[in-house]
């Protein structure tokens, strides 16, 4: 309904605000007018009650009080005519002169005081008339000087005098009582009488005020309610999927613009059908995705398809959840790429603070984020958020201002995905559980056997060497009779951590059981492993175990590929070494023979890495049972300690990796007694 316009001026309508605010302050003014006449009310009441409580009281209480003071004055001077004994007399008059008589004045004093009443103060005159009456005759009595009355006569007289004094004096002041005690209940009265009044103003008021009230309330239905009607009949076709015209609202009040509002979402209705389908599709698409790279990618091409002119990229915790990776490609030389080398968690500010973070170059944020900031785009990061715990990130790079709806896609995208990578994440980890030792962190005995068979495999395939490093502890039940279990757990965790800083990438070690380790290297000969075992017995021997007051050491066989090519013939020769270095004394590395051939042997130095052999010469080493005789040259070792070797490893091996030394975190295992 539009405003009339007239000549000279045009009128608008009250806003939907402006009658509302025209209703409140009818109240209010309806509020402040009970209000006020309440407050006059009550402040009446209270000074009646004041006035109630305050004088009459008091006065009442100092007409009490006198009329006790002048029963205890009458008592004692009726004694005192009675007595016939003059030590009783001069006691009783002594009472009289110094507290009774001296009490009932002061009570009179008191009293007086507080009435204002003038015939109050007549009846107080009078008492004050009769008590000096009294002290005149009980001292024309000759009281107290002279003694007791002996006459009988005389007494009955002086007594009815005395008596007839006070009898009226307390009558007196009972009276002044009772007519104190009627002003209160009078005052008492008109207090009742106020809050009645009081009463009926406010309830006349609260009438008033809800009459009003109830006046502007049907004017507001009959202006607002038709049309909010018609727009929530529109709004509920529109909620129901069906075909609506346009509402077309007049009028300038806010449910005009309502309105037009109404109007402006069916108009948008249609692309945002669109939007949802399209999101509909990578939900679905997001739950058949086998691994957890597959689903990176798919995050990445959804957002970059929905959001034109961005880029996407998909950032996750490693396994250790001490580093931030990218699980999605970039693009070479950008400065993402560079930022992320060595990158925290806690360098990614959503992931830090659980909540999306953006970056705009021309307002910058208190904090910028060391890698979405770019000076030449702005970004949104979206935390992925799963169960409260943050497993990554997704950040996005616009050039443009997202449109609420665009950053409405960002979170509801990441919000979807976030579980699935979840899940996707935890089946990776479950697997990688199924197959690795939780103690010493290496492969477990099923995925050792799986893998050696695997590079058994390969190597007679490629036609290259293979080499097995058999490691077992020596004398590791002793470790577990005198130092306990856990400590026990501790030695092979950090036997296990020392392996896998001294392999390399095509390299492996896996637990074979108890304490028991096996080494593959592939691509190197026996007499290359012999150096790579002799410098994983060093590496081990400078391993320090806190509470473990012993050496570690180790016995290491070899074998190679180039007689066997069969895993388990691989494995029963590297056994059979094994087993050699054990009789041989333990902390040494024997060879498996080829043939009938001698075998190489290391046999530990005076400081525990590996016995000098003489340079460039041959040594005596034992055969291994079965083996051949120890009559001529053995194959080249090395001399001294591991550090010594002059034979080589093929590039890109740990010979120079360095030694740790400490150790791992304890986990649960256990140990082969027997060795």
């Amino acid at each position: 309904m539009e405003s009339p316009v007239r000549p000279g001026g045009s009128a608008r309508r009250l806003s939907v605000g402006g009658k509302f605010a025209t209703a409140i302050g009818a109240l209010v003014l309806g509020v402040l007018v009970v209000a006020g006449v309440g407050a006059a009310g009550l402040a009446q009441l209270k000074a009646d009650i004041e006035r109630l409580g305050g004088h009459n009281l008091a006065t009442i209480a100092a007409a009490a009080d006198l009329s006790a003071a002048l029963y205890e004055v009458q008592e004692v001077a009726l004694e005192e005519v009675s007595t016939t004994r003059p030590e009783t007399g001069e006691r009783l008059g002594a009472d009289l002169d110094q507290t009774l008589v001296p009490a009932a004045r002061q009570a009179i004093l008191t009293l007086r005081d507080e009435v204002h009443d003038p015939r109050a103060e007549g009846k107080l005159n009078q008492i004050q008339r009769d008590l000096d009456r009294y002290l005149r005759v009980r001292l024309d009595a000759g009281r107290p000087a002279t003694g007791s009355i002996r006459d009988r006569t005389a007494r009955a007289t002086l007594s009815g005098r005395v008596g007839a004094l006070f009898d009226r004096m307390t009558a007196t002041a009972e009276a002044l009582r009772v007519n104190e005690a009627e002003e209160a209940a009078e005052s008492a009265q008109e207090a009742i009488a106020s809050y009645r009044s009081t009463r009926g103003l406010l309830a006349a008021g609260a009438a008033a005020s809800f009459l009003l009230g109830l006046l502007v309330v049907l004017l507001l239905v009959r202006s607002l309610v038709p049309r909010i009607r018609q727009y929530s009949r529109f709004a509920a076709a529109v909620a129901a999927g069906r075909r609506v015209d346009p509402l077309l609202p007049r009028g300038t009040d806010e449910l005009a613009d309502l309105g037009r509002a109404l109007d402006h979402m069916v108009a948008r209705s249609e692309a945002a059908r669109l939007l949802d389908d399209d999101q509909a599709e990578f939900a679905d698409t997001l739950q058949v995705t086998a691994t957890e790279d597959e689903a990176h990618e798919l995050v990445q091409r959804h957002l970059e398809r929905s959001l034109p002119d961005t880029a996407a990229v998909v950032l996750k915790r490693n396994n250790s959840e001490n580093r931030l990776d990218a699980a999605t490609a970039l693009t070479p030389g950008t400065a993402m790429v560079s930022r992320l080398v060595g990158a925290e968690p806690r360098s990614c500010l959503a992931l830090r603070f659980g909540r999306t973070h953006r970056e705009d170059p021309g307002r910058p944020p208190l904090v910028s984020c060391a890698l979405c900031a770019d000076p030449a785009s702005r970004t949104t990061c979206e935390p992925l958020l799963v169960g409260g715990q943050v497993i990554g990130s997704v950040l996005v790079a616009h050039r443009q201002p997202l449109e609420p709806e665009q950053d409405a896609r960002i979170k509801n995208s990441v919000a979807q995905a976030a579980p699935v990578l979840a899940n996707l994440r935890n089946l990776a980890l479950a697997e990688f559980r199924a197959n690795n030792d939780s103690l010493t962190g290496l492969p477990n005995k099923r995925a050792t056997d799986d893998t050696l068979k695997r590079m058994v495999a390969q190597a007679n395939r490629s036609v290259t060497p293979l080499a097995a490093l058999m490691l077992d502890l020596d004398q590791f039940k002793q470790v577990n009779d005198r130092f306990g279990h856990a400590k026990g757990d501790e030695v092979l965790a950090a036997v296990g951590a020392a392996l896998r800083s001294s392999l390399r990438a095509g390299d492996f070690a896996g637990r074979f059981g108890g304490e028991e380790l096996l080494v593959l290297l592939p691509d190197t000969t026996a007499e290359d492993a012999l150096v790579v075992a002799e410098k994983m017995r060093g590496m081990i021997a400078a391993i320090s175990v806190p509470g473990v007051e012993r050496g570690i050491t180790v016995s290491i066989g070899v074998a190679d590929l180039i007689q066997h090519s069969d895993a388990p013939g691989l494995l029963r020769q590297a056994d059979r070494a094994l087993y050699a270095a054990k009789a041989a004394g333990r902390n040494r590395t024997v060879v498996a023979p080829r043939g009938d051939g001698p075998q190489a042997a290391a046999a530990p130095s005076s400081d525990g890495a590996g016995a000098d052999r003489p340079a460039g010469g041959g040594a005596t080493a034992d055969r291994l049972p079965g083996g051949g005789a120890a009559d001529g040259p053995a194959d080249p070792v090395p001399s001294g300690t591991a550090d010594r070797a002059t034979v080589k490893r093929p590039a890109g091996g740990a010979g120079g990796d360095p030694v740790p030394s400490g150790t791992a975190a304890a986990a649960t295992g256990s140990a082969d007694p027997s060795r």
